[in-house]
C-alpha cells in the first residue's frame, strides 16, 4: 500500500496498481536508443506481477498499534513483509520461470541494505533483531535463483535469456520500472534520479533524470519508451487523516471510499536529442 499525505487526507494506492502501472513501463520500453527487454512477455509478466503476493493483505489491510495509521508497503512488519513477498514469487514461478526468476532476484534486492541510499529505492527497512529472520529469507532465495538458472539454462529456448549478465541486466530494467512507478505514485514533488538503467545488453548504462513540471507532468530524460509523451492514470483512493481505532474501521472507511484515477503524464524532457549523443 503506498501513501501520499495531503494535509488533512491520505491518497492510497494499492502495491498491486502500482506493479501494473511497473507492468505498463515495461511494455512501452525500447526505442532508438534503449533496447527492448528480452523475452518481452517474461519481463512485462514479472514486472506486472512483482507485488502479487499484496493481494490478499489489500483486501483486509491493517494499520500500525502504536500510531495507529494505516501500514505501508515500508512500514510494514517485516515477517508479513516475507510471507507476502514468498507467495507472490511462489504464483510467478508456476506461470513462467524465466519471470518468476526475475520476481526472485527483485524481492532479494529489497532487503539489499546498499540500495535503501538510492532515491525512489523500495529497499525495505530492517530492524537489528530480525537480520538473522531476513538472512534466512535471502538464502532461500538464492538457492531458489539457483536452481531455476539450472532449469532455465537447461532449455535450449531460454539458454541465452538465462546467462548471468542478461539476467543482471533485466533484473535491473525490473527495480528501474518499479522505481519509476513508486516515483509517479508517490505524487513527485522534487527531482530524483534512478541510477545505472541498462540500455542494451552489452553493458551500457544510463542514469534516468526525472524532473516534476505542473499539472501532473514529469519529464524523464534519457528517455526510454516507444511513444513520447505517455498518458497515465492510477486508481487511488482519499481517506481522512487520522488515527484510526483499530483495523475493523479502517477497513470500513477503505470500502466505503470510492476509487478515482490520479492522471499523469510522462514526456521525454527538453535536452533528449542531446542526451542521445552523450549515451551513444
Amino acid at each position: 500500500m503506498i501513501i501520499q499525505d495531503q494535509e488533512d487526507q491520505i491518497v492510497i494506492i494499492r502495491q498491486t496498481d502500482h506493479a501494473v502501472l511497473s507492468g505498463f513501463f515495461a511494455r512501452e520500453l525500447g526505442n532508438e536508443v534503449f533496447s527492448q527487454p528480452a523475452p518481452m512477455e517474461s519481463f512485462r509478466l514479472a514486472a506486472t506481477e512483482h507485488d502479487n503476493g499484496w493481494e490478499e493483505w489489500e483486501r483486509q489491510p491493517s494499520i500500525d498499534p502504536v500510531s495507529f495509521s494505516p501500514y505501508t508497503f515500508m512500514s510494514i512488519p517485516t515477517e508479513e513483509h516475507i510471507a507476502l513477498y514468498q507467495r507472490g514469487i511462489e504464483r510467478v514461478v508456476k506461470a513462467d520461470r524465466y519471470a518468476g526468476l526475475l520476481v526472485s532476484m527483485h524481492c532479494a534486492n529489497l532487503y539489499d541494505r546498499t540500495r535503501a541510499t538510492m532515491p525512489g529505492f523500495s529497499a525495505k527497512y530492517v530492524k537489528s533483531e530480525e537480520a538473522p529472520l531476513v538472512q534466512d529469507v535471502l538464502q532461500r532465495l538464492r538457492l531458489q535463483q539457483l536452481r531455476l538458472k539450472v532449469d532455465l539454462r537447461a532449455d535450449p529456448a531460454m539458454k541465452n535469456f538465462a546467462d548471468e549478465k542478461w539476467l543482471q541486466a533485466n533484473a535491473q530494467r525490473l527495480d528501474a520500472v518499479d522505481r519509476l512507478s513508486l516515483y509517479i505514485c508517490l505524487a513527485p514533488r522534487e527531482p530524483a534520479t534512478i541510477d545505472a538503467v541498462p540500455v542494451d545488453y552489452r553493458g551500457l548504462e544510463a542514469d534516468w533524470d526525472l524532473q516534476p513540471e505542473e499539472n501532473g507532468t514529469v519529464t524523464l530524460e534519457p528517455y526510454p519508451f516507444r511513444r513520447d509523451p505517455l498518458e497515465i492514470s492510477i486508481l487511488a483512493r482519499r481517506i481522512p487523516k487520522r488515527r484510526y481505532a483499530d483495523d475493523v474501521e479502517f477497513q470500513k472507511t477503505l470500502a466505503q471510499t470510492p476509487f478515482f484515477g490520479l492522471k499523469f503524464t510522462l514526456r521525454a524532457g527538453r535536452a533528449r536529442s542531446r542526451s542521445r549523443v552523450a549515451i551513444a
